[in-house]
């Protein structure tokens, strides 16, 4: 795995859009995150579009006229995100970041979606649960850049309880964890598989032994973060030195060159510190582009669905139309 996967100055590689802002021009995004369903399969009880005290929920959540839920069942239509799809090409878009707001795969047309993007020579990457692998994937996976996985547990009890959903799922994901893996070797892709594991009050303890697990499954690199809510890095009091212990000894036990263990955590803990999303200045979001499922357009994944990080709205509109109006 590159060292330069989670670096902190991806915006260095930039350097004629550095230039560009500089001089007071419009930069096209070097990424577009595309969130084509915002309706999810799990329920992660820390899920910031979800969760009480979340950073998204603002404008997540729906009036379906027979109550209101906060996992609406709203995706982009295909047309519409082949429109966008193609406008980000045009506009010199580099990559797409398939993930959510909900999951990527609940979406009927996910793989055409993706394989849309490849063809456009775009890079893709995907941030999923990794519970649904519709027949066909294979090709597709294996030609994405990235992909990342999340699991955020390290038994089926505390997977299912954390997502709520059935124990089975947690057996499930794994399988599917290393049917991904295989297919990536197989086909000798540079593709990086990795794992997501958001550190919570109910996992921090099956650290080492879901890091263990993960570690057998053919990914590359397991990410270890914070859950971001209002409520900062309190949930964390108490557990924090406990978590770094844990994290510190899964990095002596599983890090090596055919699995890194990359520790986000303290980082993560130190934006909440700081009051995190709501930053003096971020110019990081000229590089990264978010679009919602609900064809808004967001500074960010962690201002989306606010008020606060509302650019446009694609409901009427295209990308490419929205992008080069005042």
């Amino acid at each position: 795995m590159s060292n330069t996967a989670y670096s902190d100055l991806k915006a260095a590689w930039h350097q004629d859009k550095i230039r560009a802002l500089r001089e007071g021009q419009q930069i096209v995004p070097a990424q577009v995150q595309l969130i084509i369903s915002d309706l999810c399969n799990h329920d992660c009880h820390f899920c910031a579009y979800r969760m009480s005290g979340g950073f998204s929920t603002e404008q997540f959540g729906e009036d379906t006229g027979k109550g209101f839920t906060m996992n609406p069942n709203r995706r982009i239509p295909t047309k519409k995100a082949w429109e966008i799809l193609d406008d980000c090409a045009e506009l010199g878009v580099k990559a797409i970041q398939f993930t959510g707001g909900g999951e990527p795969t609940v979406h009927p047309d996910h793989l055409d979606l993706f394989r849309h993007a490849q063809s456009l020579g775009m890079k893709t990457g995907l941030v999923s649960n990794g519970y649904i692998l519709k027949p066909g994937w294979e090709d597709v996976y294996t030609e994405m850049d990235w992909v990342r996985i999340s699991v955020d547990a390290g038994s089926p009890s505390t997977y299912a309880l954390i997502r709520n959903v059935s124990h089975n799922a947690y057996y499930r994901t794994m399988a599917n964890i290393r049917k991904i893996a295989d297919a990536i070797r197989k086909a000798e892709s540079p593709c990086l598989l990795g794992v997501g594991f958001v550190v919570t009050p109910e996992n921090y303890l099956e650290i080492r032994d879901g890091i263990a697990a993960l570690s057998e499954t053919g990914a590359a690199y397991v990410r270890l973060s914070a859950m971001f809510s209002r409520e900062g890095s309190k949930p964390y009091r108490g557990i924090y030195e406990n978590i770094k212990y844990q994290i510190e000894k899964a990095k002596e036990l599983y890090d090596s060159d055919e699995f890194r263990v990359v520790d986000l955590f303290g980082l993560r803990i130190e934006d909440l510190d700081q009051g995190a999303p709501d930053y003096s200045f971020c110019g990081y979001q000229q590089f990264n582009c978010y679009i919602g499922g609900n064809l808004k357009v967001y500074r960010c994944c962690t201002t989306s669905y606010t008020a606060h990080g509302e650019v446009g709205d694609l409901t009427k509109r295209s990308f490419a139309d929205w992008f080069r109006s005042e």
